[in-house]
């Protein structure tokens, strides 16, 4: 080994290491340190950032980037590709993660730097971020010194990082201040106002008995009291309930501002909204992405900054490199019994996977039982009947004289005798409806499937507080008329997929020679739909939703922040044409922002934040227009504007553009396409049963319409959002040819908005997007008719009783599109 230095000349031991100055920070404090840190004088910031490690949640989310380093498998491998025994055992020490935790620390302070030291073992003494000069790449002995040791040509000093830069912490210092500031707010109102008041009543004429009272109080605890003459009329109000939950919206802002800025997300650490386990792994893999993103860089500093000093040393480290073994896939016991099909498994891997013992010789083992439909053959007539023709020939080549003749009669149509499982997949439920001819054109569990998926997420993402651009802009208000318009959307895009998959299924039916072919074809084409594509579809709604609620709240913050801010999420998944828009500044009212607001293609994480005056003073506006223009112009953004990203969702009010839909302009067709779609199809009952069966009497109003229409202008519907009935809309339902008719009814509205029996949407009036909320009483059934305007009107367009015993002279199903027994109920059913 080659020499090393002694005790005497370690630098360790030549710096003065001083506790971290402690006192109140505050914004002030943070800004003025990083003006000092800009000049090069970095004990002030380093200070303040130490303090406020001390936070919980900051410290724990830096610890989680930490430790997805130094949990994860490490290996050595020389020349020839073995591991080298000598740098196993140096890697299996304390001293080996303290390297690795200081090396990724350059990321969190923006620069780090060790000693190691290899007399008496190895060594590695961390040496404080504030000691580091990286100006004039010196080691200060004292934290206020300006020059010091040299660190450059020290073959046993590792130092990382830039000038100026000073490391995700400075980002995040700042809601760590707001935070512990709300704290002691929040605890001077509990103190204040957190128990409730006494009060003491004394006689007028008695004023001795006032003093008494308040000796009385004084001595019975630090609430708040009052003594008052008995004649006064004092109105007491418990303050311990209610305006305190500003404080905790205020400090869940701030710690989800740490978690973004450490971890890119917040769903990993903090709780979510009910329901948000889709929304959380699409947070995971954010994670995820980070923790990659760090693996690489801690290998390169390995590579190219250890090896040559260990190699210095004499270890046997010449051609080797460090590497971190991508972790294999985990599989559920599903997955590992598909491939048991396509490949042999060790049954001992199993064994000691899932630590289930090896049977012993004669010890009954647990297997599943077989279903009498995968037995069966015809030939063995297990009830002891009478012999059937053709009882030879097995299940599945019975199956093949049904397949020969499909093409020829058409996928949907027939009946193929296909049993399953209570536990059957989506695939095996469709390809047996396929098969039965119980499928038509349209599956309605299918689009429930998708819909509903959709649904979660978009609706999780709007629950969520997102608060990119400061503690001050938060929202929690919905934009009910906008959610429901995204919606539509949802339920059109949902609809136009159930239809292209099952024209898929059809196809794949009429061309596969047997059931077992087409059963393979359909489990390719459901996986292809319902994972691989729901998976990339469902990521780009919620963050498209996020991204357009995010455009809305901002629309209403313009005078306090006149600039907007275009960020990407800053990692290696980042597409570089969006890389050159990264930090760019436009007016609010710019018109690029109808092009360029986010989201910016399929799953694109970029993001909008909001600026103030004084933030972009010294900023070319031009030269960023011109940055933008330029990006207009490149293959990347035609690409995007072939594919239907050329609108700002926020004032499209769509997920899913039209160009985008799998059915092209699909919502311009969807009459067409599913305007025969009948309550028969989703399993409902006739309207007679649902009549029939109806207990609830429907309320008959007979006052003043105008008085009601006062009270009534607002609404909510069974989702709980605001349903508008605008003058306009009222005035014209209730006087002239409508008024005996409608008048009535009104009070029937809210109940029908609020409890609906049934929702659907068809095409009562225009487009397929009016929402038809049915609700069957005891003596008539109510339809109450509601529409979404641009996005911004979610408003009452119509109600009236459906007749029941219409005189109707067209027979058959062409009677549908007039009896109004069957032409409200029908189209999507997204309520039942």
């Amino acid at each position: 080994m080659a020499a090393t230095k002694t005790k005497e000349q370690l630098v360790i031991h030549q710096i003065v290491v001083k506790a971290p100055q402690r006192k109140i920070y505050d914004v002030g404090n943070w800004r003025t340190a990083l003006s000092s840190a800009d000049n090069g004088r970095t004990k002030q910031l380093y200070d303040l950032l130490d303090d406020i490690m001390i936070d919980g949640v900051l410290s724990d989310a830096v610890q989680k980037r930490i430790d997805a380093v130094t949990n994860s498998e490490l290996t050595f491998q020389n020349a020839d590709g073995e591991e080298v025994e000598e740098i196993a055992d140096l890697m299996d020490t304390t001293a080996w993660e303290d390297l690795l935790t200081e090396i990724l620390k350059k990321k969190i302070y923006g620069r780090s730097g060790v000693e190691m030291t290899f007399n008496d073992g190895f060594n590695v003494e961390p040496i404080p971020a504030k000691h580091i000069n990286l100006k004039n790449r010196t080691i200060l002995r004292q934290d206020t010194d300006e020059t010091g040791i040299p660190y450059e040509g020290d073959s046993q000093l590792l130092i990382l990082g830039k000038d100026r830069d000073f490391g995700l912490l400075l980002k995040a210092a700042p809601y760590a201040i707001y935070k512990r500031g709300g704290f002691g707010d929040w605890s001077q109102w509990i103190e204040l106002f957190g128990m409730p008041q006494r009060i003491g009543k004394y006689n007028t004429y008695d004023p001795e008995s006032r003093k008494l009272l308040e000796e009385a109080f004084e001595k019975a605890g630090s609430a708040p009291y009052v003594v008052i003459p008995k004649e006064a009329d004092v109105e007491t109000k418990d303050g311990g309930t209610g305006s305190g939950s500003s404080y905790n919206e205020f400090r869940q802002a701030n710690n989800e501002e740490m978690l973004i800025t450490i971890l890119g997300q917040t769903m990993t650490t903090v709780q979510g909204e009910k329901g948000a386990r889709s929304l959380g792994e699409v947070h995971k893999e954010v994670e995820e992405g980070k923790n990659k993103s760090d693996l690489r860089y801690v290998q390169r500093v390995l590579n190219q900054k250890v090896l040559p000093m260990l190699e210095a040393r004499g270890y046997p480290v010449t051609g080797g490199k460090f590497i971190f073994p991508k972790a294999a896939e985990q599989l559920s016991v599903a997955e590992v019994v598909q491939l048991s099909d396509i490949m042999d498994i060790p049954q001992s891997y199993l064994h000691e996977k899932y630590s289930i013992p090896v049977p012993k010789d004669g010890e009954p083992v647990a297997k599943r039982a077989s279903s009498q439909a995968a037995r069966f053959d015809a030939g063995e007539d297990p009830e002891g009947e009478e012999t059937i023709s053709n009882a030879d020939r097995n299940f599945f080549m019975r199956l093949w004289d049904f397949f020969v003749q499909a093409p020829q009669v058409g996928a949907s149509v027939g009946k193929a005798p296909i049993r399953l499982s209570d536990d059957a997949t989506m695939s095996e439920k469709l390809a047996a409806r396929i098969a039965n001819g119980d499928t038509g054109k349209f599956d309605a569990e299918l689009f429930s499937f998708i819909a509903t998926d959709f649904l979660n997420g978009v609706q999780t993402a709007f629950k969520r507080v997102v608060n990119h651009a400061d503690v001050r802009f938060a929202y929690g208000l919905q934009d009910d008329a906008f959610i429901t318009a995204l919606e539509m959307n949802l339920f059109h895009f949902s609809a136009g997929k159930t239809l292209a998959e099952i024209q898929e299924l059809n196809k794949a039916f009429r061309e596969s020679g047997n059931f077992q072919e087409f059963s393979k074809k359909a489990e390719q084409i459901c996986g292809t739909f319902n994972k691989t594509w729901q998976k990339t579809e469902y990521e780009t709604a919620v963050l498209t939703a996020e991204s357009a609620s995010n455009y809305h709240r901002l629309k209403g913050k313009t005078k306090l922040f006149p600039y907007w801010k275009y960020v990407t999420a800053g990692d290696e998944k980042v597409r570089e044409e969006h890389r050159k828009l990264d930090g760019v500044i436009l007016p609010a009212n710019d018109p690029r922002w109808k092009k360029i607001f986010p989201p910016n293609g399929w799953k694109c994480r970029c993001r909008v934040v909001p600026l103030m005056k004084h933030e972009v003073e010294g900023i070319d506006i031009n030269a960023m227009r011109a940055i933008v223009d330029e990006y207009l112009g490149t293959g990347e953004w035609k690409m995007n504007e072939a594919q239907g990203w050329d609108s700002n969702r926020g004032e499209t009010a769509e997920v899913f553009s039209k160009n985008q839909h799998y059915i092209r302009k699909f919502p311009d067709k969807a009459a067409s396409l599913l305007g025969d779609l009948h309550y028969n199809d989703y399993g409902l009952d006739s309207f007679g049963k649902k009549a029939a069966a109806a207990t609830e009497k429907a309320p008959v109003f007979a006052g003043d319409p105008n008085e009601w229409r006062n009270s009534h202008q607002v609404m909510d519907d069974y989702k709980g959002r605001k349903v508008q009935l605008t003058e306009e809309v009222f005035k014209r339902h209730t006087t002239k040819k409508y008024e005996e008719a409608r008048v009535p009814l009104v009070e029937c509205i809210p109940d029908v908005l609020k409890n609906p029996d049934e929702v659907w949407i068809n095409d009562y009036q225009k487009k397929f997007d009016n929402l038809n909320f049915i609700k069957f009483y005891e003596d008539k059934v109510i339809n109450v008719v509601c529409e979404v305007k641009n996005g911004t009107l979610y408003q009452v367009t119509t109600w009236f009783e459906i007749e029941q015993n219409a005189n109707i002279k067209v027979k058959g199903r062409r009677s549908r599109k007039i009896d109004p027994r069957w032409r409200y109920r029908r189209g999507l059913l997204i309520k039942k």
